[in-house]
């Protein structure tokens, strides 16, 4: 097995307890996802955040069947576009 930090051993566990439910359209889900991250310029940035977001970026990302690197440049984009807006 890979080495896994403690909160990918948490989620690696809960998938294999049976604590996840497929939602049975992944391939469609893996295509919307990855035409949101298909950009031809694209730009190496450096965040800091804070680990228990990471963690639950993790799980959300596990669930939709994808990293959680593009779930963020997921979140950027639709912020950047306007698709979605934060109460800030």
């Amino acid at each position: 097995m890979t080495n896994l930090d403690k909160q990918e051993q948490d989620i690696l566990q809960s998938v294999e307890n049976g604590q996840w439910q497929s939602k049975n359209n992944i391939d469609d889900r893996r295509a919307m996802l990855q035409s949101f991250v298909k950009q031809t310029n694209t730009q190496d940035i450096s965040l800091k955040i804070d680990e228990n977001d990471i963690y639950e970026l993790k799980k959300k990302a596990l669930q939709n069947a994808t990293s959680y690197q593009n779930l963020i440049q997921i979140l950027i984009h639709q912020f950047a576009t306007n698709k979605i807006r934060l109460n800030i």
